[in-house]
């Protein structure tokens, strides 16, 4: 019984000590129907629109404000992305022939035959591994025909309205303005 004591102690002392090196690898900002956001997601989130800002020409004190204005965003426009996408997979939209064609096409600008170099060029242009690019752009364009199909299909322009627009902007004909 001596024995055990001692070997019971020990052990409880080691789990204290390897349960303070506990840390988190990753936090959790929402949940939207099953899937997660999380603050590595809108830290890149952030890095790509700084990148994005930086490429327009916007420096310094413009810089600063346009992040803070935007970066108030971030979490609502990505669980507004999660649910557009959720609802698009109900509809059970297929983009998938749509991404290759983008992939290849990208890869034909870049004049990258060799696939692996192709994928570390991605990689290091977005900072993303190339399943996860993949995935992001998947939801774009899924994103982009949901848009379409709900929002597109239900704008109505009067036919007034287009022969007026027609006249001011010098069209002569309805063959460039899909008349209803």
């Amino acid at each position: 019984m001596s024995v055990r004591g001692p070997i019971v102690l020990l052990c409880l002392a080691a789990g204290t000590g390897w349960a303070a090196d506990v840390r988190v690898v990753e936090e959790i900002v929402a949940k939207v129907n099953g899937e997660i956001v999380t603050v590595s997601e809108l830290e890149r989130s952030r890095k790509l629109l700084e990148a994005d800002l930086r490429q327009q020409g916007v420096t310094g004190e413009r810089l600063v404000e346009e992040m803070k204005v935007r970066e108030k965003n971030f979490l609502r426009d990505r669980i507004d992305d999660l649910l557009i996408v959720q609802k698009a997979k109900e509809l059970d939209f297929n983009v998938d022939s749509d991404v290759t064609k983008q992939l290849a096409e990208i890869q034909r600008q870049s004049k990258i035959a060799d696939q692996d170099k192709f994928q570390d060029h991605l990689r290091e242009q977005s900072g993303m591994s190339y399943e996860d690019l993949r995935q992001e752009m998947r939801n774009r364009f899924m994103k982009d025909r949901l848009i379409r199909q709900e929002i597109g299909s239900r704008v109505n322009v009067p036919r007034a309205e287009l022969r007026s627009t027609s006249r001011s902007t010098r069209l002569s004909s309805c063959g460039r303005i899909a008349c209803f």
